[in-house]
């Protein structure tokens, strides 16, 4: 009886002329946000590579540069040009989900340049001049289309399942000639929701097949986190079928519940995080880069000689003055000790408010899929803090080798150059948090798909 009742099914599922334009649409709509991610996370990953190349061509040169004789002052320029602008870019690694979330990598600027001056207060700019408006109306990514599409999606093949069958008289022969009407109804659900999950997961695979550095195990993980948010969406479209409410109705309640769910609860939440873990003032933050500033500059001459007397092997014989760069380090350095800490603290508000949202996050299954998405592309904002913390030991690691040797005018040896301090990227965390946002997801289903049983007597009534 079963296989007869899943045949008979799909073939009404396949007659309905608007079942097929649904699907058809939201295929069109998914394949083309996969394989424009797919692409981007390619060209991500392959600019990183060319930004490493590019720098070890940098460095070759430079130090073919140093074997050349030169004199203390032409060696100390020689060597804080290269400090100053030239150090390799400090990655945070992709991961295996990258083509889920490209625009946030490229938001944030995971590519830090370290310097012996202060990277938070250099105005000047070395990507192309944009419009900053015309931005804003890029591409969404493609976990932002899936958490937006999927639920219309599931909205468009359920609306009506039952009402409309109710509301033509063709429900009284459906319960008369089954002896469990309430089979029909979960086999028609059932069939909806896996024709709508394997449309997604196809425009997955095309995303992450096309993305040559993705993984398995991030394929995967999505997958499931995408099972278990569209059986979120088809409980409660099911729900909305079961209840005494005309097809329109209905509809419109559950476009009503994916605004609510999508919008309004995400915002809701971001509203009660920020009373707990609130994002530091930006004014107060850029008047106390200002003081920073100023103090620095005002005090340039004690910072300098503070300096030498506390590095007396690296003070040059017969040198009573000195002028720019040397003069300015001392300077630069004291002021990122108040600096540093300030912009960090916006890093670590983020990542607090991530990981409150992430507790709440079932409420909202657009953003608990999302959430999951930028874990599985490595730019979820406990990594990117941990990403600015080693981007911040990198830099002191690298103004520790630069320093001495621009303020003791030796300048490098081309030995030197073989032995730069070097970038430890962050590891990956996909495990825990990936796996806690799918079984809330699925708890959540569950707890819908109960209240669907539930509410199955109404099936009953003619």
């Amino acid at each position: 009886m079963t296989p007869a009742l899943a045949r008979a099914e799909w073939r009404r599922f396949v007659r309905q002329a608007l079942n097929l334009w649904v699907l058809a649409v939201f295929a069109l709509l998914l394949g083309t946000s996969a394989v424009w991610s797919g692409l981007a996370a390619r060209e991500y990953r392959a600019a990183a590579l060319m930004q490493q190349a590019d720098w070890e061509h940098t460095r070759l040169k430079a130090q073919a540069a140093a074997a050349q004789p030169r004199n203390g002052t032409q060696a100390m320029m020689a060597a804080f040009l290269f400090a100053r602008a030239d150090a390799p870019p400090a990655q945070l690694p992709a991961l295996g989900g990258l083509a889920l979330g490209t625009g946030t990598f490229q938001l944030l600027s995971p590519d830090a340049r370290v310097t012996v001056e202060s990277r938070h207060t250099d105005a000047r700019k070395a990507e192309r001049l944009s419009n900053p408006l015309l931005e804003d109306f890029g591409l969404p990514d493609f976990a932002t289309v899936v958490a937006l599409l999927l639920p219309l999606a599931i909205l468009g093949l359920t609306c009506g399942l039952v009402q409309e069958e109710r509301e033509q008289g063709q429900w009284r022969l459906v319960v008369a000639q089954r002896a469990r009407p309430g089979r029909v109804f979960a086999w028609a659900l059932g069939l909806r929701a896996v024709a709508i999950w394997c449309v997604a997961a196809a425009a997955s695979s095309v995303a992450f097949a096309l993305d040559p550095g993705a993984s398995g195990i991030a394929w995967l993980a999505w997958l499931i986190t995408l099972a278990a948010f569209c059986a979120v969406w088809t409980a409660l479209a099911g729900g909305f079928c079961l209840l005494p409410l005309s097809s329109g109705s209905a509809t419109l309640g559950l476009l009503a519940c994916w605004l609510l769910s999508t919008f309004v609860v995400p915002a809701a939440l971001a509203a009660w995080v920020d009373r707990d873990s609130s994002m530091p003032s930006r004014l107060s933050a850029i008047a106390l880069v200002r003081h920073a500033q100023q103090e620095a500059e005002v005090h340039m001459d004690e910072h300098l000689a503070d300096w030498y007397a506390a590095h007396p092997d690296a003070a040059p014989a017969g040198r009573s003055s000195h002028a720019w760069p040397v003069s300015f380090l001392p300077r630069y350095l004291q002021q990122d000790l108040e600096i540093r800490p300030l912009m960090e603290d916006f890093d670590r508000a983020r990542a607090r408010r991530f990981v409150a949202l992430e507790r709440w996050a079932w409420s909202s299954p657009s953003l608990a899929l999302v959430m999951v998405a930028d874990r599985l592309a490595g730019i979820d904002a406990p990594r990117y803090l941990r990403h600015v913390q080693r981007v911040n030991d990198y830099e002191d690691a690298w103004r520790d080798f630069f320093v001495p040797r621009i303020m003791s005018y030796r300048g490098l040896t081309a030995d030197d150059f073989d032995h730069l301090p070097r970038f430890v990227a962050p590891q990956g965390d996909l495990g825990a948090a990936v796996i806690r946002q799918a079984l809330a997801l699925g708890l959540l289903a569950l707890v819908l798909t109960a209240g669907v049983v539930a509410a199955r007597a109404s099936l009953q009534r003619p």
